[in-house]
This record gives structure tokens, sequence and C-alpha cells, in this order.
């Protein structure tokens, strides 16, 4: 049997319609096809919510008294006969040929309207699904330029700072057409850092801000990536320890960053 014809009988398996022959093959066939069996199970979800779906109704006034009726009438005894709490039932009369296909045509539409059905189900919740995951990609894309307008905002204000004092970074042998502005508030410390030039890191490696005061050790600042043009704008929050004199700088580290420098300098301040 082929893959196809299998497929075709999962929709009637998950109606509990499928017997003899055909649902041992496909039996077999299950314990093999991954693809098989994930669709199966979709199809018996699906045939659940469909069983489910349908209200509950009531039986007429009318259908109600016809039905308490022929059982009054039942419950009699005939003349001659004792009365029994036993029911007979009558011999069902054989059927002939034009009902039973009749019978054959009802199931197999209703198995088709079912199919159509639970097809098209299936396609809303994956274009529903779909949906979902579009709409959490805008949110995110709409988070980071607004965190974007932010960070121009803040750097904007403090360029326009009247305390605000600017060092020039140079690149050094490693980086020779990099360069770097490094702008920071005297009183707070909040400083804004705009390179350009500098080389793309490779994945797992990225940009890192150092400050070092005289005669201490270097401190660690954020951690940073550049776009094609070696461009990037970051704000940081300066040491006080670095506020008069130190050294910035600016080296290439792990992508988590370092506690301490251990990659090639790129871009420094001149040393005062």
């Amino acid at each position: 049997m082929e893959h196809q014809e299998y497929k075709e009988l999962l929709a009637i398996s998950a109606l509990d319609a499928l017997d003899g022959t055909d649902a041992l093959h496909l039996e077999a066939h299950l314990k093999t096809c991954v693809e098989c069996r994930g669709e199966i199970v979709e199809l018996r979800e699906a045939a659940g919510l469909l069983a489910h779906g349908a209200p509950m109704q009531a039986p007429s006034d009318d259908l109600r008294g016809r039905i308490l009726s022929a059982a009054r009438a039942e419950g009699r005894a005939r003349p001659g006969e004792e009365w029994s709490n036993v029911t007979r039932i009558s011999r069902p009369r054989k059927s002939g040929f034009g009902t039973q296909f009749a019978r054959i045509a009802a199931v197999v539409l209703f198995v088709a309207i079912t199919v159509v059905l639970i097809s098209m189900l299936l396609v809303a919740q994956r274009e529903i699904t779909s949906l979902i995951a579009a709409v959490e990609a805008q949110k995110i894309e709409l988070n980071r330029e607004r965190e974007a307008r932010l960070q121009d905002q803040k750097a904007l204000a403090l360029l326009m700072s009247r305390d605000a004092r600017t060092i020039q970074l140079a690149g050094t042998q490693t980086a020779q057409n990099a360069r770097a502005m490094f702008v920071f508030d005297q009183k707070s410390g909040r400083a804004v850092l705009m390179t350009d030039g500098l080389p793309m890191t490779s994945t797992d490696k990225a940009y890192e801000v150092w400050f070092i005061p005289k005669g201490r050790s270097p401190m660690p600042g954020k951690v940073f990536t550049v776009d094609a043009s070696g461009h990037a704008m970051i704000t940081d929050q300066m040491p006080s320890e670095a506020m008069n004199g130190a050294v910035i700088a600016i080296t290439v580290e792990p992508k988590s960053g370092s506690a301490a420098p251990t990659g090639a300098i790129y871009l420094a301040s001149p040393a005062s």
C-alpha cells in the first residue's frame, strides 16, 4: 500500500470507522511512520472537538407525547394473553439492496464532510499559530525600536548638557581606521560612546569598554557590537574613580564580556 493511501485512511480511523484488513495495515504503518502518527493525533483531537460541538436538543412536546403513548399501548396486555414485563422484540425485516446502498452512501458522505471540516480546522489552527508568531515578532521589533529611540534621547540630552566632557578615542595598529567619541557628565557619570570604523566581530566575540584610572586595574564597562559600517552608540555609567584622567580603551572579548582585558586594544584615549 502506498504512503498516500495510508494518509487517506487516517481520517476514517480517527472516526473509529475503519476495520478489517485496512485497520491492521494502518496500525502496522503507524508504528514506523512519524508523520502519520502526528497527523492522526491532530485528526482525533479535531474529531473530538466536532463531537462536542453540537448542542444537546430536547424532543418536542409532540414527539414526547407520541413516544409515551406508544409505550403505554405496548404495556397493555392483549386479549387472551397474560401481561408480562418482558418486551417483545420483533424480528428485523431484511433490508433491500437500495436501503443498504443508501446507508453506505450516507456514511461515505458523513466521512467526507467530516474530513473537510477537520482539514479546515487544522488549517485554521496553523494560521492562528502563524498570526500569533507574527504578532510576537512585531512586539519584539517595536520594543527594540523603542529602546533605540530612548538611547538616542539620552545621548542627545547628554551631548547638550553643560557639564558634558568629550574624550576622543583613536584607532590602534589593530584598527587604524577606527575612531570614537566618549562623552560623559562630570557630575553624574552618565556617558555615551559613539564609534565608527570598527571591524565586525565574529559571532562569539564582542567589544568591551574599559576604564583605566592611574595606578589602578582596568574597570569593565559595557559590552557591545557594531554594524557593517563599524558604527555603534551605547550608553554607559562611568565609575567615579575614572572621572579624572582615566584612559578609556576598547578591546575584543568573549561575547559575554570579561572581568579583565584579554584581547587586543582597538581604540584608546590619550594618556593624560
